[in-house]
C-alpha cells in the first residue's frame, strides 16, 4: 500500500485508538469488523437539524439552542458549508506522508473575535452523564485541526449539541432536550494521532489484542 493511498476519517482514528491491529487489517487488508444494526434514526435527526439550522442562517439569527450561551453567529457561506457536509469533506494532505486526513462537518459557527467553531450534533436516548463528551474528543480536535490547515483559524473550544427525547407534549407531539457542551480542542493531539495512525498503517501488522473483542475471534 502507497502513503499516497491513505485517507482516514474520524471514526478510523477511532478504531486505530480501539485497536491498531484490527485498523491496520480494514485499511490495508480490507478486513473490516464484522457489521451490525446501525439504526437510521440518528441519520434523519441529524437532517432535521441540519434543516432546522439552515432556516435560523437564512434569517441571520442564533438557535434558541445556543442563543444566549455563546457569542457566536451561524457560519453564512452556504457554498463552503455544503461541501463539507458532504462526502467531499473538509481535507487535509500532511506533505511529508501524502496522507489524507478528511472530516465532514455538521455544522460551523463564528466566534465575536473571528475564530471558528465546531459544532456537531448528537443524539441519545437519554440525559448525558458526566463523561459522555469526552468520547468524541479526538474527533473535535480532528475538525479544529483541519479547519486550521485549511486557513481558518479555530477556537481553542468546539461544541457538541446533544439533543436526547423528554417528553410528550400538550399536542401529543415529542419534545426533545438541547444540551450544548462546550469541549476543550488540541490541535496538537489531533496531528499526533493522525501521523501516529499513518505509521500504524506503514508497519507491520501489529500484534493482537487482547483487550478487543474481535481480535479474540
Amino acid at each position: 500500500m502507497t502513503n499516497k493511498s491513505i485517507c482516514l476519517s474520524p471514526s478510523t482514528i477511532a478504531m486505530f485508538l480501539d485497536c491498531p491491529r484490527c485498523f491496520w487489517l480494514q485499511i490495508n487488508e480490507g478486513k473490516k469488523r464484522p457489521a451490525g444494526i446501525f439504526p437510521s434514526l440518528p441519520n434523519g435527526m441529524d437532517k432535521i437539524l441540519k434543516e432546522h439550522f439552515d432556516l435560523h442562517r437564512e434569517s441571520g439569527k442564533v438557535p434558541q439552542e445556543l442563543d444566549g450561551k455563546f457569542d457566536v453567529r451561524l457560519f453564512d457561506d452556504k457554498d463552503k458549508l455544503k461541501v463539507w457536509r458532504s462526502r467531499k469533506g473538509l481535507k487535509y494532505t500532511d506533505e511529508s506522508t501524502g496522507a489524507e486526513l478528511k472530516g465532514i462537518l455538521d455544522d460551523l459557527l463564528v466566534a465575536k473575535n473571528g475564530e471558528y467553531v465546531v459544532l456537531d450534533f448528537k443524539t441519545r436516548g437519554f440525559p448525558l452523564k458526566e463523561d459522555t463528551h469526552e468520547h468524541y474528543q479526538h474527533q473535535m480536535d480532528i475538525y479544529a485541526f483541519l479547519l486550521e490547515k485549511n486557513g481558518m483559524k479555530p477556537a481553542d473550544y468546539a461544541i457538541l449539541l446533544f439533543y436526547h427525547p423528554l417528553k410528550v407534549g400538550e399536542n401529543h407531539n415529542i419534545l426533545f432536550h438541547p444540551e450544548p457542551v462546550k469541549i476543550k480542542v488540541s490541535l496538537q493531539h489531533a496531528e499526533k494521532i493522525f501521523l501516529d495512525a499513518v505509521k500504524c498503517l506503514q508497519g507491520k501488522e501489529p500484534e493482537r489484542n487482547d483487550h478487543c473483542e474481535w481480535c479474540k475471534w
